[in-house]
């Protein structure tokens, strides 16, 4: 019925949940990941080359800004779905712990005990005995201490924090309370400084990657309500885009841009470019390579920094996926199933 009013109201429109329905595995939201992480490590390029953003253009500036709120909105709207396809929030945690910790424990592993040995300018024995070492290994736990080694680490927390938040609102609010629950999330974060709104939430870092997940999740949640149509999907990007100028009302971006990214991610594309997901193994590896690009090769430009590191990253993620996530991944049911005794649909 509410899909019918939909239509009814916009006989041109296409709700979000038929369109994702229709188009199955066959859309563009891995496609669309990879653009983002490459978009980090472009900005990383010149960040790391340059010591800030100052000197890109600022329409590039300005877009750099949103690359990761998109992110976290592309990561709330699909796992609200998984959410929904695992009765059992147990099973959906663990799903996303297989998801995220083993190629982060590689590249973690990897960065500390191979290519720091090779970078370091420090006896080996004295490398391996620093406490900063220790302490980037504790990243494998979700602990982040990256220092200036894997600058990209800092979001996984994050990320972590709030696949656990909704597991948790989910296991204590059910059904239109849950919705309820997450929209009221939703304005305490969009207005943090109205009167007693947003206090509960003054301790939480932050908050732009925080609402931008909500609002994916709630994309998906109310996706038989939600229009599509191209004019609206532009002109959302665009309202991001500008409302991005001036910084005090920059959460007021997020809302638009979760609309638009998803409204992005709902496009058809080859299934062969589905088969694939390097997206995450770039975004882990990508930052290292940078460094050491840049140590090999003092005084670089950001062009020469990505020539240099984004071949290395895009190898790398290759290996992670074929070698450690989809192995994994085809695997995460049966996994999941021995730990938690049920099998999540």
């Amino acid at each position: 019925m509410p899909h019918r009013a939909v239509s009814t109201a916009f006989p041109s429109f296409e709700s979000l949940a038929r369109r994702s329905r229709r188009l199955g595995r066959a859309n563009g939201f891995d496609g669309l990941r990879l653009l983002l992480a490459l978009g980090i490590v472009a900005i990383h390029g010149v960040t790391l080359t340059a010591g800030d953003a100052s000197g890109m253009a600022w329409p590039f500036q300005r877009a750099g800004g949103l690359v990761l709120p998109a992110f976290f909105a592309l990561s709330g709207y699909l796992v609200a779905a998984s959410l929904v396809r695992c009765a059992d929030p147990r099973a959906f945690l663990l799903l996303r712990l297989l998801r995220i910790a083993p190629a982060l424990i590689v590249t973690v592993a990897a960065t500390a005990l191979l290519l720091g040995p090779l970078m370091t300018t420090l006896p080996l024995t004295d490398y391996f005995a620093a406490p900063a070492t220790a302490r980037y290994l504790q990243n494998i736990i979700g602990l982040p201490h990256f220092g200036i080694v894997n600058g990209s680490l800092w979001t996984i927390q994050m990320e972590m924090g709030c696949y656990l938040a909704l597991a948790v609102l989910a296991s204590v609010a059910r059904g239109r309370l849950f919705e309820i629950a997450l929209l009221g999330l939703a304005l305490m974060l969009l207005f943090p400084r109205l009167p007693f709104i947003g206090l509960a939430l003054t301790w939480l870092p932050a908050k732009p990657l925080v609402l931008a997940f909500v609002c994916g999740a709630l994309l998906h949640h109310f996706a038989a309500h939600i229009p599509l149509h191209p004019v609206l999907g532009v002109a959302a990007l665009a309202a991001a885009f500008g409302i991005l100028r001036d910084p005090a009302h920059a959460g007021l971006a997020v809302p638009f841009l979760a609309y638009g990214v998803i409204w992005l991610g709902v496009r058809r594309i080859p299934a062969a470019l589905t088969r694939a997901d390097y997206s995450y193994g770039v975004y882990l590896t990508a930052y290292p390579l940078q460094q050491a690009a840049i140590q090999l090769v003092p005084g670089q430009s950001w062009w020469i920094n990505l020539s240099l590191a984004l071949p290395a990253a895009l190898l790398a993620a290759a290996a992670l996926w074929h070698g450690v996530e989809h192995p994994l991944m085809a695997r995460k049911h049966e996994l999941v199933a021995r730990l938690t005794g049920q099998r999540p649909d």
